[in-house]
């Protein structure tokens, strides 16, 4: 089969498509015909070997991909052959075959694009537990949503309208605070220039808001702090920016305000233990809940540009240069292809 080797920790760009061994199948366990697969700031550190989780050299990157079961361990129910899926991997989606636990695989509807499904359990996923799990969203709430335009913001910004909340989008250009208002903020403001939390503070008539959700770090944070609302909780998702922030602990307390830490992978198996068989059922009723909401078109989820495998750089440079709208996606398959 065909796929993405990392063979040393660098750059992305110095990854290469060669021909490789099909995975082995092993206990609890699905093998799966990759279809699409998506591309995230999180795979450069991998790559990089900065990432908090290495895994072991050589190896195929890609922990999101859609496509068509081939195969079941033994000790696997509720799975079969020809079962369209999105699954999430500890590595090994950028091939045209990949092997996943059966606790991080889920099935995609009748009539969902697997193309469309791909960035829904990690992307969707990870917006839906920040929001509802850590951050207590609720109808009437004011949503601040970092990185509006990007693989996880997006998702926000639908998630926080759909819970009923009233969301402003901040992204680093007009064009993608509108995309973000097309999808679903009320109202939104491009970062830089004048302080970003003095002009959040002046939409909200001096109180703040209730949530922000930062997926992106640095500076921002700073911003996030002066604008959150007395009891507000700002949700740290990731550090887009490559810059990890201070947190100053008596702002904290003169807002009664929480800094909560988001890390999605703690229920997929990506944490400093394995846990992925004790979150398996909540994790699997969210994403089923959120594949009832894109079936019925309640979600939108974006795939912006769809790269042939072997034109992963020009997708990676998409998502570093903050070009790509939601996930970044790459084509396996040749069906996916055609």
């Amino acid at each position: 089969m065909k796929g993405i080797l990392c063979d040393h920790w660098g750059h992305y760009s110095e990854l290469a498509v060669a021909e490789l061994p099909v995975p082995l199948l092993g206990p609890g366990q699905v093998r799966i015909a990759v279809h699409y697969a998506t591309v995230g700031f999180g795979q450069t550190l991998i790559v990089a070997g900065t990432y908090q989780r290495k895994p072991p050299l050589p190896f195929v990157p890609g922990t999101e991909v859609s496509g068509i079961v081939t195969a079941v361990a033994d000790d696997v129910s509720g799975f079969q052959p020809g079962d369209r899926v999105v699954a999430a991997l500890d590595w090994g989606g950028y091939a045209q075959q990949a092997v996943a636990s059966a606790c991080t695989t889920w099935h995609v509807p009748a009539g969902v694009d697997l193309a469309i499904a791909a960035g829904v359990a990690l992307g969707y996923g990870t917006a839906y537990a920040a929001l509802h799990w850590r951050a207590r969203i609720q109808p009437g709430d004011s949503l601040l949503v970092l990185g509006a335009a990007g693989g996880v913001g997006l998702p926000a910004v639908q998630l926080g309208r759909l819970a009923g909340a009233h969301v402003i989008a901040v992204a680093g250009s007009q064009e993608r605070v509108d995309t973000a208002i097309r999808y679903g903020a009320h109202e939104g403001l491009v970062h830089g220039g004048d302080a970003l939390g003095k002009r959040v503070l002046a939409l909200r008539g001096g109180r703040g808001v209730d949530i922000v959700f930062d997926p992106v770090g640095g500076p921002l944070f700073g911003e996030a702090l002066r604008c959150i609302a007395p009891e507000g909780r700002i949700l740290l998702i990731g550090f887009a920016s490559g810059e990890v922030p201070a947190i100053p602990a008596n702002h904290l307390l003169v807002k009664n305000a929480e800094v909560i830490g988001f890390y999605y992978g703690l229920y997929i198996g990506w944490g400093l233990t394995d846990q992925r068989k004790f979150y398996e059922h909540r994790v699997r009723t969210m994403v089923n809940r959120l594949f009832e909401h894109v079936a019925r078109g309640e979600l939108a989820p974006v795939a912006s540009v769809r790269y042939p495998m072997a034109r992963f750089v020009e997708a990676f440079d998409a998502v570093v240069q903050r070009r790509s709208i939601g996930r970044a996606i790459l084509q396996i398959s040749d069906e996916a292809m055609a």
